[in-house]
C-alpha cells in the first residue's frame, strides 16, 4: 500500500474508502501558496516519521478543483483529518510543528494497535513465537480490557499446542466476553487435553501413583513436557526439589532447568518456575 498519494478523479474514491481502514490526511496545496508546500513538506516528513500509521492525500487545487470543490476548500493550506471513514478534525491556514503533531496524534493508531497489527503480520506469516509478545504486550497495554487482543493471544498458543498458558488467558477474559469464541478455543483445549492423555502417560502416572520417586518423575515430566503440559510437568518435578535440591544426584534439578530452558523465555511460566527455584536456591 502506498502511504503518500497525489489524489484526482480516478483516485478520489479509493481514498476515501481507505479512510475506513487507516487515518488519513487531505492536505491541500497550491504552487500560489508557499505555506501550503511548506506544510506539504512538513506533513511527508512525518509521514516518514510515522510510517504505514496514516495515509497522506495531497491535492494539488490548481490542478484538481473538482476534488476540492467536494470538500468546499475556501483558502489552502486547509487540511482534513479522517479516522474511522469520518472527518474528526480540519485545520485551515498556517500552525505551528508542535500544534499539528498533536492535531495528528489525535487521529494515529495507538500503541497497542500498532503491536496487535504487526502481531498479525508475524501469524499470517506462521511466525508464532514473534507474535506471542507482540500480543502479550498488546493485551496488556490495554489493561486486559481488549478481549479481542487476549482471545487472538491464547488461540496463539492453542495453535502451538501449548495448553496451560491459554488456559491462564481464558480464564481473564470478562465474563461478559465469553462468547461463541471463547467456547470454542476452551473446546480445542479440551480436545488438546484428551489428545495429549496417551498410553504412556497413562502408565506412567498409574506407576507413579503405586510408587512415587523420583526416577518416575523424571520420566513422566518428561512426557508431559512432550505434549507441552508444562505446568504438570514443572509442579511434578518441584514437588521434589523442594525436599532436596540434589535429589537422584542432581537429575530431577537438571531436568526441570532443561525444560524451562525447551519452553524459551517468552513463555510467562519460564520466569515464574525459575523464581521458584530461585528461592530455593538462597
Amino acid at each position: 500500500m502506498n502511504y503518500l498519494i497525489n489524489v484526482d478523479d480516478t483516485n478520489f474514491s479509493e481514498v476515501i474508502n481507505a479512510a475506513t481502514e487507516i487515518p488519513v490526511v487531505f492536505h491541500f496545496i497550491s504552487a500560489r501558496e508557499p505555506a501550503s508546500i511548506e506544510m506539504e513538506a512538513l506533513f511527508r516528513r512525518l509521514s516518514d516519521e510515522f510510517p504505514k500509521q496514516f495515509l497522506l492525500a495531497i491535492v494539488n487545487c490548481d490542478e484538481q478543483p473538482m476534488v476540492a470543490s467536494q470538500f468546499r476548500v475556501q483558502a489552502v493550506p486547509t487540511s482534513y483529518f479522517f479516522a474511522n471513514g469520518q472527518p474528526v478534525d480540519a485545520i485551515q491556514g498556517i500552525v505551528s510543528e508542535q500544534e499539528l503533531r498533536i492535531r495528528l496524534g489525535n487521529i494515529l493508531p495507538k500503541e497497542e494497535d500498532l503491536k496487535f497489527a504487526q502481531a498479525i503480520e508475524f501469524l499470517e506469516a506462521e511466525q508464532y513465537d514473534l507474535a506471542l509478545p507482540l500480543l502479550k504486550n498488546a493485551w496488556e497495554l490495554t489493561n486486559k480490557k481488549n478481549s479481542d487482543f487476549g482471545l487472538l493471544y491464547a488461540e496463539t498458543y492453542i495453535a502451538l499446542k501449548d495448553i496451560d498458558p491459554a488456559k491462564a488467558i481464558l480464564s481473564q477474559i470478562p465474563i461478559q466476553d465469553r462468547d461463541s469464541r471463547w467456547q470454542g478455543l476452551q473446546d480445542q483445549i479440551l480436545l488438546l487435553e484428551q489428545a495429549a492423555d496417551s498410553p504412556e502417560i497413562q502408565q506412567l502416572q498409574a506407576d507413579y501413583g503405586k510408587n512415587r520417586s523420583p526416577e518416575i518423575a523424571i520420566k513422566l515430566a518428561n512426557q508431559l513436557h512432550q505434549v507441552r503440559r508444562h505446568q504438570e510437568a514443572l509442579d511434578l518435578l518441584f514437588d521434589w526439589l523442594k525436599q532436596d535440591l540434589n535429589i537422584s544426584n542432581g537429575e530431577v534439578k537438571q531436568q526441570f532447568l532443561a525444560i524451562l530452558s525447551a519452553m524459551g523465555n517468552a513463555d510467562p511460566m519460564v520466569a515464574k518456575y525459575r523464581r521458584q527455584l530461585y528461592s530455593l536456591l538462597y
